[in-house]
């Protein structure tokens, strides 16, 4: 929201109308992302009914706790542009419950610096991984469709470009957080951004296999386990330092050295 005064703002970003607004939003790529297949149709434009006219339209349908009546002028009021609204409608998206870091992450600090750390790790990764599968897909195939246009607008490249930074922020000082909790550091040359850019990187690559084979064997539901739990370790076992002051590609370079070969 590009207003005068920052105090007009707050007003704006905090009025239940804008919040209709953006649920509405929300719910339109709902539909979207989870309509049923219609091959005699074909292929359809990504996002196509994400209008201004349709979000208007789509403020009748909310709940009762928010307003229902919207208009071209109360919605310029808040975004002169489509752009700005997608981009807020961006980080909206990731607050809400639907799909949020920011409460895991919160959840995952006493969870992993006391107590059995593996089966946190497990449980958390499991979570995750579990929420992108169901409630949260909408958000990260938005996220997923936004980044794809970033190169052609620069609002959504700003815009996700702070949703990643927050994500980062948060999450490397979950983990710096933990490991200075269980009196461990990592190996020299590996920092705390990058443990967390790759665990993202890692959690993100396994939602979009999902997205494209929900037959994967990524979730094991039965025994709450998941493939980034798996990853989770590794990075950790790999990164950590337990004691010998290597950085990892020394420790890579022996390994791949030493004769593993069994003795004929």
């Amino acid at each position: 929201m590009r207003r005068r005064t920052e105090a007009v703002r707050s007003r704006l970003a905090n009025h239940p109308l804008t919040r209709a607004y953006l649920e509405a939003g929300v719910r339109l790529l709902d539909r979207e992302f989870f309509a049923e297949e219609t091959p005699a149709e074909g292929f359809t434009r990504p996002l196509s009914t994400l209008t201004r006219e349709n979000v208007i339209a789509e403020v009748a349908n909310g709940p009762a706790e928010l307003p229902r009546h919207g208009t071209p002028g109360s919605f310029r009021d808040r975004w002169a542009y489509f752009p700005d609204y997608l981009s807020d409608l961006a980080r909206y998206t990731l607050r809400i419950q639907r799909w949020s870091p920011h409460h895991l992450s919160d959840q995952a600090t006493p969870a992993l610096s006391d107590g059995d750390f593996v089966a946190a790790i497990e449980e958390i990764a499991y979570r995750d991984m579990a929420s992108i599968a169901g409630g949260a897909a909408t958000a990260l195939r938005f996220r997923f469709l936004l980044t794809a246009l970033t190169g052609q607008d620069e609002q959504l490249r700003e815009a996700m470009t702070t949703v990643y930074r927050d994500i980062t922020t948060r999450w490397a000082a979950m983990c710096e957080s933990v490991l200075e909790a269980r009196g461990l550091r990592l190996r020299p040359g590996v920092t705390f951004e990058d443990l967390t850019v790759l665990l993202t990187a890692l959690a993100e690559g396994l939602a979009l296999r999902v997205s494209g084979d929900p037959e994967a064997r990524i979730l094991d539901h039965d025994n709450r386990r998941s493939v980034l739990g798996v990853a989770a370790m590794a990075m950790f076992a790999g990164c950590v330092d337990p004691g010998d002051g290597r950085a990892l590609t020394e420790v890579v370079a022996e390994l791949a050295e030493r004769d593993h070969r069994p003795a004929h």
